[in-house]
């Protein structure tokens, strides 16, 4: 498809960037409560270390633990920061969905477009403070090597993608609403779910055999753990392009998935607002 086709879609991304800068000063109060997020894992993890009988926890030294978990931490405010799952509910409560139906433009490339603007202003405003910090308390702090050149660009590269995995889950959640007319109660399940499955919590290793033979074949494992193993350099170059190449596709299956049930869904669509 030519690029032309996608410049209708920029606009959506610039009020995305716009629409997380107005809140610039609410982001300052999430970085705060992202930073006191670290300061408590690192003194849980180090107190589950000290009264561990070994010195690593199924696989994983506890320098190995608290820069994953709090590598997860930081990444997760980029990778999470889709907006979609609340624009489509908004849309539908709203009765703005019927507008946005006979606009000649494709809907869920317009909400991945709004959502990536999003997800530029929080790198900006979020990701970089946090992931700055995180480097200078691990590297001052524990010693933890600062991440090679390749593996942040890797990271980024993966990251990018995680984001779009999440969006697209978010925009297939998001479609319920359809039926629901509410997102409260789908926002608590979607957030649960995602956040113990991809590893922002815990890395897979904690999980039991059979539920890590389940998770291969869904992407849940490709959102949070798989960055930050590249980031951690845990990953080899062969294991970082077939991770990647698992990614996309998955960024390929789901953005499949989202153009065609929301085909079928829209049929059904009822405006509560308007």
């Amino acid at each position: 498809m030519r690029l032309s086709k996608f410049k209708k879609y920029f606009a959506f991304s610039k009020a995305g960037i716009l629409d997380g800068f107005a809140y610039k000063f609410s982001a300052l109060g999430w970085l705060q409560g992202d930073f006191v997020s670290i300061i408590i894992l690192f003194y849980l993890w180090q107190a589950i270390f000290q009264n561990s009988p070994t010195d690593t926890i199924n696989g994983m030294s506890f320098k190995d633990m608290i820069t994953y978990l709090i590598f997860a931490r930081v990444a997760s405010t980029l990778i999470f920061s889709s907006s979609s799952f609340w624009n489509i509910g908004f849309d539908i409560y709203e009765g703005n969905i019927a507008i946005s139906l006979i606009r000649p433009i494709n809907y869920r490339y317009r909400l991945l477009a709004s959502s990536f603007g999003n997800f530029l202003s929080t790198s900006i405003l979020m990701f970089i403070p946090l992931f700055l910090i995180s480097l200078v308390i691990l590297n001052q702090g524990l010693g933890i090597e600062i991440p090679a050149w390749y593996h942040l660009l890797f990271f980024l590269v993966s990251a990018v993608l995680s984001f779009i995995i999440v969006d697209s889950l978010n925009f297939l959640i998001g479609e319920i609403s359809i039926f629901t007319n509410a997102l409260f109660g789908l926002m608590i399940i979607k957030n649960i779910i995602l956040a113990f499955f991809s590893g922002s919590l815990l890395p897979s290793s904690f999980f039991p055999d059979w539920l890590n033979s389940i998770l291969r074949f869904l992407p849940f494992q490709s959102m949070v753990e798989k960055p930050i193993m590249i980031l951690m350099g845990r990953m080899s170059l062969e294991e970082i392009g077939f991770s990647l190449l698992i990614q996309v596709m998955w960024v390929f299956i789901l953005s499949v998935l989202c153009n065609a049930s929301f085909n079928v869904l829209k049929k059904h669509v009822v405006s509560v607002g308007g």
